[in-house]
């Protein structure tokens, strides 16, 4: 008999090096193949199972769409036997039925405990689009005005690459995400209730983007290029290369891409005075051209068949050329016309940063405990460079005037961290992860302002300033599953994460302390009512932190009547988020969720109305609670045709106080995204994506409904190697944001729309030399620099 020690595991994937979800495992005794016992793969094509004789066995993995696929026997010894069989390629099956071609499909969509996990890899709508495109179409996902993820119409979202926290914010983040083409993506995990082991940053949640890895030995890899036209002419090319020989699996990624954007903007603004109102309206368009060469450097070498070290080193740069060129009107409170300011802004930018990774992976022993650890270090820079050219008339004979004003902005960050985690089970159910992480960041920043007086450059030093900001973050964590019986499985976790920080500006010559700890409890319970039934009951406690920049109070500048402060007394963002999900028949899901939010942070306006001046700045609001549910239901219409569908109800309310009043803002915020996979003939493949989003609340703004029609067109040439694509985004034209607010007698209205419809034609061109090789894979995750927006 084999004892409890003993196990055989492995990974199902296809030939498109996907993974294969609820296949057959059976383990048949030689010479005379009778069948022992059996399991199937776990969602992510995952298998283990215990066989209970000795002898000589082989396995056999069936799946429907593909032929059988058989191991070479294999001796099991006795107690303590382990073996990894490792990555099994299964070949697909076509089948002739009524002289028609059938292929099996696989799920766009996946969820298991409330998490989904979108597909992205050989998917026709990838192809010429970036991670941030991607991004923002998950199931779930959407995007404010100001380019921030939401999931389930809920703010604060931690973006992870690989398990990594990728560090940036913002304008940095989307640099990054436009800068990897959506190709390489394998799928993105949408994380709901992420467990103990990740960082508690992100309360709404977690976007990790998993990026396609190598399991092939001897060279492979691919070159690509693309055209994009979106009222500008963009270029993007690229070159992904690995070699695996031996004890070494190494890669390089290259890519450079033209990134564009045209943005038309209306701004109406309406002020209370004593005899009426004030008004302010602008127009406006923003063209901005950046480009981003980015490179990743990345090896693995095993010590043995338990040890493994190695490095990844990430690098991207940005330089980008900004025109934002608006026309002005200001009216006196009977709407009279009393100056107009015409104003051109440019500006010159160039970031870059890098990410150096060290890493560590063993098993201890042959029953599956296991350790890692990673070091990293990140370097941030961005130089940036403008010029604010304001020309004022006048209708009375007031005379005319020209302000120049100009600013050089100068930010760093440096980055260290360390972790180390240890897995272990307990018995033959039940398992525990331990681990501890600490990091620190250092950022300074300099904002330097001019005004143009007789030619020259004077520095005005009433708006320019200096901030550094240090944090330090201590965590440690604890997690705990047991699968009692075929019924019921538990998850408990409990993170704990000390911070500390310190900031403050030059000019102010105060500092503002940070020294706090929190206790981010996680508890997931799975109950498999029937095979066609299941539950899941879930909480989470999870924290977002502010972005540095939104700690710095420094002025930044948008246009004579508009700037951003920031506020450094701003306290992190707490979340307790229940759920329950169900599953039907496997496929169809159902999650409803509640969410209550403390210190939530929100954008919040304030107005001088003598001056016209509108500041905006980051707040912690009093309240923030949502009630959400979310449907995801897959159909295949025909043999040719799949549909997944998700859909989204989330009931948001805020509470909050503005200049002494209160104000309550609800909303019933709704989303449907549909996705349609046709294979059409000539073994051509489309993919439709179609999107409504409704009326949603964002703190004391409304933005109205949006929706867009995705399209996109593959063919594959060669074999497979080579593949041609013809993309075609917002088909209609139909994703221009309308943005409304009012208080304390205040109206804000906005209008605009960021360029989205496009077309875009992309080539790749795939090569290889060798076989297929078992795949190791790991993941690490950050989330510092993830508030480094710069």
């Amino acid at each position: 008999m084999l004892g409890q020690d003993g196990i055989i595991k492995g990974e199902l994937y296809d030939q498109k090096d996907e993974t294969i979800p609820f296949a057959t495992v059976s383990v048949m005794k030689l010479p005379d193949s009778t069948l022992i016992t059996g399991t199937t793969t776990d969602i992510d094509g995952n298998f283990k199972l215990k066989p209970s004789y000795t002898g000589t066995y082989m396995l056999k993995f069936s799946a429907i769409g593909y032929k059988p696929s058989y191991t070479r026997g294999f001796e099991i010894t006795g107690p303590g036997f382990t073996k990894d069989i490792g990555e099994v390629v299964m070949n697909e099956e076509a089948t002739m039925l009524n002289e028609v071609l059938v292929k099996t499909w696989r799920p766009r969509v996946e969820v298991d405990n409330g998490n989904m996990v979108m597909r992205v890899e050989g998917t026709a709508i990838a192809s010429g689009n970036t991670a941030f495109d991607m991004l923002s179409r998950a199931p779930g996902v959407s995007v404010n005005q100001n380019g921030e993820f939401r999931i389930n119409g809920k703010q604060g979202v931690a973006v992870m690459i690989d398990g990594r926290l990728s560090y940036l914010s913002g304008t940095e983040l989307q640099a990054l995400l436009e800068g990897m083409p959506a190709e390489n993506i394998k799928n993105i995990e949408v994380i709901n209730n992420p467990s103990a082991k990740y960082d508690a940053e992100g309360a709404a949640g977690i976007l990790n983007i998993n990026l396609k890895k190598n399991s092939l030995a001897g060279v492979n890899g691919s070159i690509y290029a693309g055209f994009k036209y979106n009222e500008q002419q963009l270029l993007n090319g690229g070159l992904n290369l690995n070699y695996k020989k031996d004890k070494w699996n190494s890669f390089l990624n290259l890519d450079v891409a033209e990134r564009g954007m045209i943005r038309d903007q209306e701004i109406s603004r309406t002020f209370p005075v004593e005899d009426g109102l004030k008004g302010f309206e602008q127009i406006g368009t923003d063209e901005r051209k950046r480009l981003i060469p980015s490179l990743q450097l990345g090896t693995d070498y095993d010590i043995n068949e338990r040890h493994s070290v190695g490095g990844v080193f990430n690098f991207t740069y940005q330089d980008r050329v900004g025109d934002w060129d608006t026309y002005s009107r200001l009216t006196d409170a009977e709407n009279n016309n009393i100056a107009n300011i015409e104003a051109n802004n440019h500006n010159n930018e160039e970031y870059a940063t890098g990410r150096l990774n060290f890493h560590y992976v063993g098993e201890l022993d042959t029953v599956g405990t296991t350790i890692s650890a990673d070091l990293d270090y990140v370097r941030l820079k961005k130089e940036s460079d403008s010029r604010f050219r304001n020309f004022f008339t006048y209708p009375d004979d007031t005379p005319n005037s020209l302000e120049n004003l100009f600013s050089e902005s100068d930010s760093d960050y440096d980055i260290y961290s360390a972790k180390v985690d240890f897995s272990t089970p307990l018995s033959e159910t039940s398992n525990l992860e331990l681990g501890v992480k600490t990091s620190k960041v250092i950022s300074d920043s300099e904002l330097k302002y001019f005004r143009e007086v007789n030619g020259d450059r004077v520095l005005d030093p009433s708006i320019s300033d200096k901030f550094r900001y240090e944090e330090e973050i201590y965590a440690a964590y604890a997690s705990y599953s047991n699968r009692f019986n075929d019924t019921w499985n538990l998850k408990l976790g409990l993170r704990a994460e000390q911070t500390k920080g310190k900031g403050g500006s030059f000019s102010m010559n105060e500092v503002n302390d940070k020294d706090y700890l929190e206790l981010f409890p996680n508890f997931s319970l799975e109950q498999k009512v029937s095979e066609n039934y299941k539950l899941n009951y879930s909480y989470s406690r999870r924290i977002t932190r502010p972005d540095y920049e939104r700690l710095n109070p420094v002025i930044f500048y948008l246009d004579p009547y508009t700037y951003v402060v920031g506020n450094p007394g701003l306290k992190s963002q707490i979340n307790n988020t229940f759920q329950v999900s169900q599953t039907f028949f496997k496929k169809y899901h159902l999650m409803l969720s509640y969410d209550n939010t403390v210190n939530y942070m929100a954008e919040v306006p304030s107005t001088n109305p003598e001056t016209r001046e509108t500041s905006l700045s980051q707040r912690n609001i009093e309240s923030f609670k949502s009630y959400s549910a979310t449907i995801v239901a897959p159909f295949e219409l025909t043999s040719f045709w799949k549909m997944n569908n998700n859909l989204v109800f989330n009931q948001q309310d805020y509470d909050f106080e503005i200049d002494g009043e209160s104000i309550h803002n609800d909303n019933l915020f709704y989303m449907l995204q549909s996705n349609h996979q046709i294979n059409l003939p000539a073994d051509i493949k489309m993919e439709l994506n179609a999107t409504f989003r409704g009326p949603m609340a964002y703190g004391i703004y409304n933005i109205d409904e949006q929706w867009w029609l995705d399209l996109g067109f593959r063919k594959s040439f060669m074999d497979d190697k080579l593949s041609v694509s013809l993309n075609a985004t917002d088909v209609f034209k139909t994703m221009d944001m309308h943005v409304d607010a009012e208080y304390s007698g205040n109206r804000f209205v906005l209008d605009q729309y960021f360029g989205n419809q496009a077309v875009s034609l992309s080539l790749r061109y795939n090569f290889s030399k060798g076989s297929k090789a078992e795949r190791k894979t790991r993941q690490n995750n950050l989330e510092e620099l993830n508030r480094a927006g710069g």
